[in-house]
């Protein structure tokens, strides 16, 4: 049986190259005392040769660069806490697209991603405890799967939370940037030649975004004239089976009353309440999700790109590990994340071809000017 070749190492690269392995090393951490053209030769190589930096040797070095002591594990755990114990193994459909962003990115940073660990009926003793034991050194903790539960945040630890924390506890936090999403679906039904547009949050929702998505729409709401605005339908409880008639019933009195020609909703549910009652979508309304997932396939609505937040939340743990910053921030990071619009069959076709996304959309920029707002919100001033 043939032996499995050592994996490349900085020496390895460094020979391939031609050049020192502190340079290589130097290359690699992106010191700009390398020369451009010496630092491509060597990321290009270091690619090729299938280079995978270890965490805990770049941990080690941070920290003995500090003189500070140097922690023996360097694993990284998805802490979740759901009632349903079969939900560890087989995460939710809505959940799995976040859990695999985070495992492929730690995965190409060298980490091992714990996700047998699941925080429901376990107190925060018995967590740290398990944690410790599995050399956990970071922790992810994805806010739209924790149930009946306090979020965990253990001092020794670093944590990432995705999603609005809604404790005041600070916490470094990736999440989708809730208010310019909002703003970018008004933009696009605008275009669309929609002018009642209405709005359904469920309460979980709101918890999940403290408040940030129902607040965009408030302001985007003065966009319309005074006689086209309509009130916010929120306190929803999809999912709750003893509440889905009361639900179903509120929203159907609110929508007979408001009559919006189009709905932007956080819970896919709108669609069967509207189907119930007879109503055509979207022949006589249309309906867009303001996070598309499995559950609304074929649907208009903004793609906050869950895998791309499982991404962004294992690169700020891995960030604050190689520094050795570990514990309660002071000053929490948070970084948001901006979806882009997709046209789907819940809503009137475009009548012309949507531009590409991102920066290139045409119809929702990532921002507006000072040209734009004034226009919009302050004519008296323009």
């Amino acid at each position: 049986m043939k032996a499995r070749p050592a994996a490349p190492n900085t020496r390895t690269i460094a020979h391939a190259c031609g050049v020192s392995h502190v340079t290589v090393s130097r290359a690699l951490r992106d010191d700009p005392h390398v020369l451009p053209e010496t630092k491509a030769r060597i990321l290009a190589t270091a690619r090729r040769l299938g280079y995978q930096p270890n965490p805990l040797v770049q941990a080690f070095a941070a920290q003995a660069r500090r003189g500070r002591g140097v922690s023996a594990g360097c694993n990284l755990a998805w802490l979740v806490s759901d009632p349903d114990p079969t939900r560890t193994r087989d995460p939710r459909p809505w959940l799995r697209p976040y859990l695999e962003g985070a495992r492929d990115r730690a995965s190409a940073l060298g980490y091992t991603l714990d996700t047998d660990i699941d925080a429901h009926g376990l107190t925060d003793v018995q967590l740290a405890r398990i944690l410790r034991t599995r050399g956990i050194r970071a922790v992810i903790l994805p806010h739209l799967a924790w149930f009946g539960r306090l979020p965990y945040q253990d001092p020794a630890l670093v944590t990432v939370g995705i999603g609005e924390n809604p404790v005041p506890t600070p916490m470094h936090t990736v999440q989708p940037d809730y208010f310019r999403n909002v703003t970018r679906a008004f933009d696009h039904l605008l275009a669309l030649g929609y002018r009642r547009i209405g709005y359904c949050e469920h309460v979980f929702q709101t918890v999940l975004s403290q408040g940030s998505e129902w607040g965009a729409f408030l302001w985007n709401q003065q966009r319309l004239p005074a006689a086209r605005r309509l009130p916010a339908l929120t306190g929803l409880r999809p999912g709750l089976r003893s509440a889905e008639r009361a639900d179903r019933e509120h929203f159907l009195r609110w929508f007979k009353k408001h009559r919006p020609d189009v709905i932007l909703t956080t819970t896919y549910h709108v669609a069967d309440h509207l189907r119930a009652a007879g109503i055509s979508i979207p022949a006589e309304v249309g309906v867009a999700h303001l996070s598309l997932a499995e559950e609304t396939p074929g649907w208009s609505g903004i793609d906050h790109h869950p895998r791309s937040l499982g991404v962004a939340a294992v690169d700020l743990a891995s960030a604050h590990l190689l520094r050795n910053e570990g514990g309660i921030p002071t000053t929490p990071k948070f970084s948001r994340l901006p979806g882009v619009w997709v046209h789907g069959n819940t809503t009137r076709p475009p009548t012309q071809p949507p531009g590409a996304p991102g920066h290139l959309d045409p119809v929702a920029p990532l921002s507006h000017g000072q040209d734009w707002i004034t226009e919009t919100f302050f004519p008296h001033l323009a």
